[in-house]
């Protein structure tokens, strides 16, 4: 009977401490903590940009014709002076062949103008000269007779006014025969050659425009780099300031980024920049402002809000990761504070206009007022209140009260 007795009082116990430790355990609440430790905090600011080179070159015709032979795609890499693609140069051709002909029949005739008279022609001409001399004596004395004997009137007007016109007609041939050998001995004129030369400098500057022009009827890459956008196909017809190839240079990637005018005052240059991106698996690569633009501009966000942004241009230290035209991640560092006292910023509360944390201490909650100092990103300065090593609780609600049982989330 006795043993009974102690068998039962045993069940009792055991049953009243189960009660007590479930009891327990419903009080207790399971919760993230944070252990208090010294560190750096900073403000950024956050933004998207875009990855550009900064020697990124449209190419424009400046030629018009059909486009043959285009022999890249994008994401081809080229070298300066590769051949891109070629236009129908036909006509051009044809135009430089029709002045050359010019050139040609021109030079011909001037040749022919300012060749030296033969010796024998000379001579002739000068025959002649000397035949027309006598011829007018001749008729020098002819008409001195006819004119004394027509005052005699031993002679008729008609046979003077003849011998008159004879001695005319034979001085007007002296002079003309004259001026042919001065012509022979003298060759062509100054002025004349002048004109020559001038017609056919101005056909051979005509044909130097067409070749130069012609150059442009063969598009070379401007500079080393990745061929990043076409914008015509084979036999487009082109016409001069059309658009038809991007190149980008790729040794000098950069992120272009347009920050919201409030805030861009905020940003200085050569201030520390960190980019990253899911898209291209990159953690974290360290930059730095290279430029502000001076003019805001409006831009409507992907919400179709208008706002006011500046472009930011920022230098990143390796760009092996980066990839021309993707979208980045920025975050602009604002300020740094090193070896501070740092919580989270989702423990800190307010409670009567004061900051307050939950902090664990013999496994319960036990609220601790502070003094903050700078806020960062995610993490606030305590500079009262706290000692390093100490364990707050994160995201604290309504559940949580003072003096209450705490367990950590594993």
């Amino acid at each position: 009977m006795k043993k009974k007795a102690i068998v039962i009082a045993l069940i009792i116990v055991v049953i009243a401490a189960s009660v007590y430790f479930k009891i327990q355990n419903d009080n207790t609440l399971a919760v993230e903590t944070f252990k208090v430790n010294k560190g750096e905090i900073s403000e950024y600011i956050e933004e998207t940009g875009t990855v550009k080179s900064k020697k990124q070159r449209t190419i424009y015709t400046k030629a018009m014709g059909e486009a043959r032979g285009i022999n890249i795609d994008e994401g081809d890499r080229v070298k300066k002076g590769d051949i891109l693609l070629e236009i129908d140069a036909e006509k051009i051709n044809l135009e430089i062949n029709s002045v050359q002909a010019e050139i040609d029949g021109l030079r011909a005739v001037y040749k022919e103008a300012v060749k030296p008279v033969d010796k024998s022609m000379i001579e002739k001409a000068n025959a002649n000269v000397e035949s027309m001399k006598v011829k007018v004596d001749e008729a020098k004395r002819n008409f001195d007779s006819s004119k004394k004997l027509y005052e005699d009137g031993a002679l008729s007007l008609n046979e003077y006014k003849s011998a008159q016109n004879n001695l005319t007609f034979q001085k007007n041939a002296l002079v003309i025969a004259e001026n042919e050998l001065k012509l022979l001995k003298e060759g062509v004129s100054g002025n004349i050659k002048n004109q020559y030369q001038a017609q056919i400098a101005a056909l051979v500057y005509k044909k130097e425009i067409l070749e130069k022009n012609r150059e442009n009827y063969v598009i070379t890459s401007p500079i080393d780099g990745i061929i990043t956008d076409i914008f015509i196909k084979e036999g487009s017809y082109l016409q001069p300031g059309m658009s038809v190839i991007e190149i980008s240079g790729t040794n000098d990637l950069y992120i272009e980024v347009d920050v919201l005018a409030s805030e861009v005052s905020s940003i200085k240059k050569d201030g520390i920049v960190i980019a990253y991106s899911d898209e291209l698996g990159i953690d974290e690569l360290s930059g730095k402002v290279d430029k502000i633009y001076p003019k805001a501009f409006s831009k409507i966000s992907d919400l179709g809000i208008q706002q006011k942004r500046v472009r930011v241009d920022v230098d990143i230290q390796n760009i092996s990761q980066l990839r021309i035209g993707y979208d980045i991640d920025t975050k602009f560092r604002l300020w740094s504070k090193n070896d501070v006292l740092l919580v989270p910023d989702n423990t800190v509360f307010e409670l009567n206009d004061a900051k307050y944390v939950f902090i664990v201490e013999d496994d319960k909650a036990k609220l601790k007022k502070i003094e903050i100092g700078l806020e960062g990103e995610d993490y606030i300065e305590v500079k009262s209140g706290l000692n390093e090593g100490d364990i707050v609780i994160i995201s604290p609600n309504e559940d949580i009260k003072e003096g209450i049982n705490i367990k950590e989330k594993k």
